[in-house]
């Protein structure tokens, strides 16, 4: 499948939610275009910037849907995308107005499940997390608090984790392992355990 690319220095995965403000040339014409085919496009998830302030391009992404569009108050296109499955770049092409566009191979979401009742400290933190931030909970007005993957997917979006080891986890078939690694930064019982 080949997607236009929006590259940003954020993690977006499937059901996530997040607005962009959407004012280079490039970018309108990427919009546009997404409306048309309903094909929508593709968050391109760069490195942290350099002292160059220039970050490369990881190779997973999250291809969007836009779901809401408006009027910001400075005059800009302002949308809200959720991310519906993550992809794989196989091949870039650079437009002649900068606009990027990769060949990308989708890759099948993670299954949901139930949380196991260890794991419910998960979903409880998250949703104290939405209490702090409630433009969080404003983008995702049907949280699934119960569902492992949806908990996971939210917390990997949120949490300021080393990029590399985001898509590391985002790589994997399923949310197992990103389960097990917030369970080990979140719950009370292992960082007791950690101190000496």
């Amino acid at each position: 499948m080949r997607l236009a690319l929006l590259p940003l220095t954020l993690h977006l995965l499937p059901e996530g939610r997040v607005p962009l403000r959407i004012f280079e040339p490039k970018y309108v014409r990427m919009v546009a275009e997404a409306g048309k085919d309903g094909r929508g496009f593709g968050i391109g998830m760069l490195e942290e910037p350099d002292d160059g302030g220039k970050g490369d391009l990881y190779m997973l992404g999250a291809r969007v849907k836009i779901v809401d569009f408006y009027t910001l108050d400075d005059g800009l296109l302002g949308i809200t995308v959720e991310a519906t499955e993550r992809f794989r770049i196989r091949r870039l092409e650079q437009e002649a107005d900068g606009l990027l566009q990769a060949e990308v191979d989708l890759l099948d979401n993670w299954r949901s499940r139930s949380l196991a009742p260890v794991e419910q400290v998960l979903a409880d933190k998250l949703q104290e997390v939405f209490v702090e931030y409630p433009e969080l909970a404003d983008l995702h007005p049907d949280p699934r608090w119960q569902d492992a993957t949806w908990v996971t997917q939210r917390w990997l979006e949120v949490l300021p984790i080393k990029n590399d080891y985001t898509q590391l986890l985002m790589s994997e078939p399923s949310c197992h392992r990103a389960l097990t690694f917030l369970l080990s930064m979140i719950t009370p019982e292992s960082r007791r355990g950690q101190r000496h």
